[in-house]
């Protein structure tokens, strides 16, 4: 089966076909930018109104601060860091500590009997 039957095989001359070139060279496009003038035309201002500003509330629910209790240094990286001992949080924040051991709210009356000391 490894032998090639030549006697089937017709020699048949191919012609190479060369393709067209271009006649014609393309001239890449150029476009000039129009003259700059020394002068820039400035950009009109849009002044600003002094607005009257309604006082905003003093204890907003978001920031009004509440004392914590830590046993322990405690790292957290969603919340911060507390030290043992109290620290003041804002009540976001307290809500978040207070889901962990050894953290607890401490009281108003605690925190004045510390502070006298």
């Amino acid at each position: 089966m490894s032998e090639i039957n030549n006697d089937l095989v017709e020699a048949v001359e191919v012609e190479k076909i060369e393709e067209p070139t271009p006649t014609v060279e393309e001239q890449p496009e150029v476009v000039e930018a129009p003259a700059v003038e020394e002068k820039a035309e400035e950009a009109p201002v849009v002044e600003k109104k002094a607005s009257k500003k309604e006082p905003k509330p003093a204890a907003t629910v978001a920031n009004e601060k509440v004392a914590i209790f830590s046993e322990r240094n405690i790292s957290w990286q969603e919340a911060g860091r507390l030290n043992a001992g109290y620290s003041i949080v804002t009540k976001d924040l307290a809500d978040k500590w207070l889901t962990l051991k050894g953290v607890r709210l401490a009281s108003p009356e605690e925190i004045s009997s510390k502070v006298a000391k």
